[in-house]
């Protein structure tokens, strides 16, 4: 009764408040107390606060800090067990799960992450359930994306473009100008990705600029695609409502970014299209045309939104993407001296034995230059463009991952900058930048090759995979063979909305003197 008394004692705005707090607080209350006890995920560790609400995980997205995240709560729980990161998710830090999770049939059924619509029309990458992506993937088989079309078909024109981005580098040079090399790179590969795209480059390189803001405004966008990917209310409820979902989608500019390319796909595979009516296409075919040809099992075409989509997916996957991976490897090499000599030795005696073309060609890197190889593996594991948290559902009735049974309707991931720093695999200098680890003998290399996610693995593996490796293999290889590097800041390595990217990265090209 005295309690009671106390209570009817409060001035009425206090009784107010003292309720209105208490209906907000007791279904909080209870959330926490249900996912920490009660949840079918109970039993996994994971701090409380990221058990208990999913938009811890989206605002360490938009803050830049999700790897870090996941490296401290590595830290703390070990790797014995699956790490709950969310309230539906499970985060598996040891290599030992990819098989089980990327490689099964039964769970290649994306999370919603894909589905946001924060990437544009859909297409490939967001589709979400497996059997469409099968069927989808299939259609589109045939498109120059593998490294045999590659070194085949479209080889040359890399050569041409990247005698183009040396002859500008020589520019810079010769003027003793600072520039941002990771920026400089970016230009290349955004060029790489259009000329297999659209037949043409969009001329990054010959501008020396990011055309039409593209890469730019992708990379403005991630945050947001972080938020939205990862917070399950905000994904599941808010963006469900039309008038809403429209209001927070990013708008486009038909001028530049995203709006800009999507509206530069519907020109040309509309003339496209109008031009295959006329007369049969000749020369060689570009991405787009792909697209235009491309047919299901029982011969119906893609429908229009899904050719124009597909035409910009591998501009919008893989440029910046691909830049990172140069921009990463570049600095890894300058900050490290004794690996760069290394590597300018082995390429100065290949060129003098006559082994490299001018430029170098793919299969010459391949043969001529393991060390070559081995910088681009490591760079790769330690920096991974895009390390996402590529989740798949579990199915009905649960499944055994990595020896552990999960239930059903569970969000199961890895995480590649996470995971390719496990010490138990590559020992207690994994965060060191050493490619001689990928050296050492035929074992060794399997076993690392076989943990490797940076370009994801089964059948969802990454579209542009070949063509950032043969980007790889050609271009960095060429710039140190051609150029020492000044650094004047190594810029930082940034992952947003799971996708990396670097800033900042400036120094000086200084052309090596010719021998001859």
């Amino acid at each position: 009764m005295g309690i009671v008394a106390a209570i009817t004692d409060f001035p009425t705005v206090d009784r107010i408040f003292w309720t209105a707090f208490a209906i907000c607080a007791a279904p909080v209350l209870y959330r926490i107390i249900y996912n920490q006890y009660f949840h079918p995920l109970s039993r996994f560790p994971g701090p409380w606060y990221a058990k208990s609400f999913s938009v811890y995980g989206a605002l360490v997205s938009v803050y830049e800090r999700e790897q870090e995240f996941l490296s401290s709560v590595v830290k703390k729980y070990g790797t014995d067990l699956p790490i709950r990161i969310s309230p539906t998710s499970l985060f598996f830090p040891g290599p030992s799960a990819l098989k089980d999770i990327y490689w099964n049939p039964s769970l290649n059924h994306k999370t919603k992450l894909y589905g946001t619509g924060a990437l544009g029309p859909p297409h490939l990458f967001s589709t979400i359930d497996g059997e469409a992506h099968k069927q989808l993937r299939r259609a589109l088989s045939n498109a120059p994306w593998t490294i045999g079309q590659l070194k085949n078909r479209w080889e040359s024109r890399f050569d041409t473009l990247i005698t183009l981005f040396i002859d500008k580098m020589n520019e810079h040079a010769s003027a003793n100008r600072t520039i941002c090399i990771s920026d400089k790179v970016a230009h290349f590969a955004a060029d790489v990705m259009s000329m297999i795209s659209f037949g043409e480059p969009f001329g990054c390189v010959a501008n020396q600029r990011d055309e039409k803001q593209i890469l730019e405004n992708w990379r403005k966008g991630l945050p947001f695609f972080g938020f939205v990917a990862r917070c399950r209310f905000f994904r599941d409820e808010v963006m469900r409502i039309g008038f809403l979902a429209s209001w927070f989608l990013p708008t486009f500019d038909s001028k530049q970014g995203m709006g800009w390319l999507m509206a530069e796909a519907d020109r040309q595979v509309t003339q496209r299209e109008k031009r295959n009516a006329e007369e049969k296409f000749k020369g060689m075919p570009d991405f787009m045309q792909h697209c235009v040809e491309a047919r299901y099992q029982d011969n119906t075409p893609l429908n229009p939104v899904q050719k124009r989509a597909h035409v910009t997916l591998l501009i919008q996957a893989g440029a910046d993407t691909t830049a990172t991976a140069l921009g990463s490897i570049l600095r890894f090499l300058v900050a490290t001296p004794s690996s760069l000599a290394r590597l300018s030795d082995d390429i100065a005696q290949a060129d003098k034995a006559g082994l490299l073309s001018t430029p170098i060609k793919y299969e010459e890197t391949r043969q001529h230059l393991p060390y070559m190889v081995a910088v681009i593996k490591e760079g790769l594991r330690l920096n991974p463009p895009a390390p996402n948290l590529f989740g798949r559902v579990v199915p009905a009735g649960g499944k055994v991952i990595d020896g552990i049974f999960i239930p059903g309707g569970t969000e199961v991931t890895t995480h590649a900058y996470t995971m390719q720093r496990d010490t138990g695999l590559y020992g207690e200098d994994a965060e060191v930048f050493k490619p001689e680890r990928w050296l050492v003998n035929d074992e060794t290399t399997l076993e690392y090759e076989a943990s490797q996610f940076t370009f994801g693995m089964g059948p969802r593996v990454c579209l542009g995979k070949d063509i950032a490796i043969m980007e790889m293999y050609k271009l960095l290889p060429e710039i140190v063979r051609r150029f020492d590097i000044q650094l004047e800041a190594k810029g930082t390595f940034v992952v947003s909305g799971g996708v990396a990217y670097n800033k900042g990265f400036l120094g000086k090209f200084i052309a090596r003197k010719s021998e001859t």
